[in-house]
């Protein structure tokens, strides 16, 4: 069955602007190699120049339009009182279902640029790695934290009593 809740909308606006930086980051690259081949190495052909050009293009169609898109389209999630079930991926997509007594801990995740759109994510650690629930609205990331952790914490007292009774 396929989960329900999508990421929200403004997670594909926080992945844009990602991109937008390392963009930056490159044309700065760019820049100085284009100031460095000018006026010290001159020897050097110019075609050099084309090669961060290239990666940025590359970047850009990837990082402004292919992966929010896919990453939006993509991106589901499911919680019932046994279990987490998240789909994610762009090219190879993942299914996942985690059960309820092995999520060991829960963590919420706001950056920069989520903060100002007001979008957390989760983290959910198990022995066998990591899975998480990306750009949803901070009351709902809470609000599913604080349930997935009740859960936990029922889970273990009911483990730590079956110990008891033994």
């Amino acid at each position: 069955m396929l989960p329900k809740h999508k990421m929200n909308p403004k997670g594909k606006t926080v992945e844009r602007i990602g991109t937008l930086i390392t963009l930056a980051i490159i044309l700065i690259i760019t820049i100085a190699m284009f100031v460095v081949l000018k006026l010290w190495l001159t020897d050097i052909s110019k075609w050099f120049i084309l090669i961060p050009i290239g990666i940025g293009l590359i970047i850009g169609i990837y990082g402004l339009i292919i992966q929010p898109y896919y990453m939006y389209r993509n991106f589901r999630y499911d919680i019932t009182n046994d279990e987490v079930n998240i789909k994610s991926g762009i090219f190879m997509i993942e299914e996942s279902t985690i059960p309820m007594g092995r999520i060991q801990n829960v963590d919420l995740y706001e950056g920069f640029f989520m903060r100002k759109f007001n979008l957390a994510s989760i983290s959910l650690s198990t022995a066998g790695g990591n899975s998480g629930l990306k750009y949803l609205k901070v009351d709902i990331a809470n609000e599913i934290k604080r349930s997935i952790q009740n859960r936990i914490d029922d889970n273990k007292d009911e483990y730590e009593n079956e110990g008891e009774n033994v």
